[in-house]
């Protein structure tokens, strides 16, 4: 099995909207953002050449729904 996301950054909530986005780094150096709705993974991106802030700034415009999936 691979892992994608090696370790967990920072975690963005919007409970009224079961939103919720979480910001990682990858095995390879990538960072990434992991999205899902009402407990329900839905996705994975990965910012190849990007900072932690892009990916971090993707996970927040997705829980105030700015970001659509």
């Amino acid at each position: 099995m691979m892992r994608i996301a090696e370790k967990i950054l920072s975690t963005y909530t919007d409970q009224t909207l079961g939103l919720k986005a979480s910001t990682f780094i990858t095995e390879a150096g990538h960072f990434g953002t992991r999205f899902y709705k009402d407990g329900v993974w839905l996705a994975d991106e990965i910012y190849k050449g990007h900072s932690e802030e892009y990916a971090e700034n993707a996970a927040e415009n997705y829980v105030m729904e700015i970001k659509k999936l």
